[in-house]
């Protein structure tokens, strides 16, 4: 069993994703939904998985992941080495990694 954490800027930036209504109800459950998963089943079953579209990244992002929640929305997080702990960095409605 793995533990999900959201990073600080994370929780923040989904909180004003949220509030100016950038993000559906629809949306944020797929996102609860990958939550149970990977802390059920964990990155190596994600990255099977093809339904979430999960891959390395790579450049400035190197050592990140990318889960798909939408045809353009994306779940960034990262393994933590040595522990069973999985981090998300980034949630974006956009097809975007900066």
């Amino acid at each position: 069993m793995y533990k999900v954490t959201f990073s600080s800027s994370c929780s923040k930036q989904l909180a004003k994703l949220k509030k100016n209504n950038q993000i559906s109800e629809s949306e944020l459950i797929i996102i609860r939904t990958w939550v149970k998963e990977m802390a059920l089943l964990g990155p190596d079953y994600m990255a099977s998985c093809s339904h979430w579209n999960d891959h390395e990244l790579k450049d400035n992002r190197s050592g990140e992941r990318s889960s798909s929640f939408s045809e353009s929305g994306r779940i960034i997080y990262k393994v933590k080495k040595g522990k069973i702990e999985v981090c998300v960095v980034k949630i974006t409605p956009e097809h975007d990694y900066r």
